[in-house]
């Protein structure tokens, strides 16, 4: 079986020209996969997408997305 597409969430990027997606997709063996993609070309040139995983007790796990830039380092807080 493959994953199917369950939902799909959509922000503005750093620029504001263009968009950053999240896709959440599940299959038939209750297994998940999340995809993060840049979709404005001009982002897409400047930064990556990173992600710190954090779970502190009791069980409140959460993911920080990041828009790192390739040139310098710095980050921007994505609210996904």
């Amino acid at each position: 079986m493959s994953y199917e597409v369950d939902r799909i969430k959509e922000i503005d990027c750093p620029c504001g020209k263009g968009k950053i997606q999240q896709i959440f997709e599940s299959n038939d063996w209750n297994q998940s996969r999340e995809t993060i993609k840049i979709l404005c070309l001009e982002c897409k040139e400047k930064y990556e997408i990173e992600s710190e995983y954090f779970c502190p007790k009791p069980k409140h796990d959460y993911t920080i997305y990041y828009c790192k830039s390739k040139k310098d380092g710095s980050k921007i807080k994505l609210n996904l």
